[in-house]
């Protein structure tokens, strides 16, 4: 019988250890001969240009690709020859149209997909990779934080310092000096503008 291919999406609020999950299905298929993959967007250089790596230093090998139609080619060719597949920070391609139907078709061709994202923007709103990726995943693993105010279970990314702008673009890519894990109670809406 054929291997038949998954979807997995690993989401949550910044700090709940969805990366170190994503590792984790990354290391567990390589230690059991799988041909593995793991890729990130150029944007996030926060630890490193050529390793995903985890809040808590744990890491592996990745493909750094652009965003846009160049880079999910590139994942599309690269990805053919693997088993298994694995994206991190799944929201810096938000814009980008064709991410959730390229790797949909991954998973028809029975590929393992595994993506860790963040469940909603820091003002609340979903990101558009999570309304087009969702349908199509075989299972959502949803992995709560700690509040940094209540230590309560956390759902939602709290900015606490002014975004920065790259080439005209807000840039969301930040760490524990930027963002925080909040509970809904603890959360601050920004206002509206």
């Amino acid at each position: 019988m054929a291997n038949t291919g998954k979807l997995i999406v690993i989401t949550g609020p910044m700090f709940a250890g969805k990366t170190t999950k994503l590792l984790s299905e990354i290391q567990k298929a390589h230690k059991s001969k799988k041909k593995v993959i793991l890729f990130k967007s150029a944007i996030d250089n926060r630890y490193s240009d050529v390793d995903v790596v985890s809040h808590n230093g744990a890491r592996f090998p990745a493909v750094t690709l652009p965003d846009g139609a160049e880079g999910i080619k590139a994942l599309y060719e690269a990805a053919e020859n693997y088993d298994v597949i694995g994206i991190d920070e799944g929201h810096f391609w938000d814009d980008t149209k064709g991410l959730a139907d390229t790797l949909n078709k991954l998973a028809f061709k029975s590929k393992s997909i595994y993506v860790a994202m963040l469940n909603r923007k820091s003002d609340g709103t979903s990101f558009n990779l999570s309304k087009e990726l969702l349908p199509f995943a075989d299972h959502v693993q949803f992995i709560n934080a700690k509040c940094a105010r209540c230590a309560k279970d956390a759902t939602f990314t709290q900015r606490v310092t002014p975004y920065r702008t790259v080439n005209g673009e807000i840039s969301y890519v930040g760490g524990k000096e930027d963002y925080e894990a909040r509970c809904r109670n603890c959360f601050t809406p920004p206002p509206k503008a």
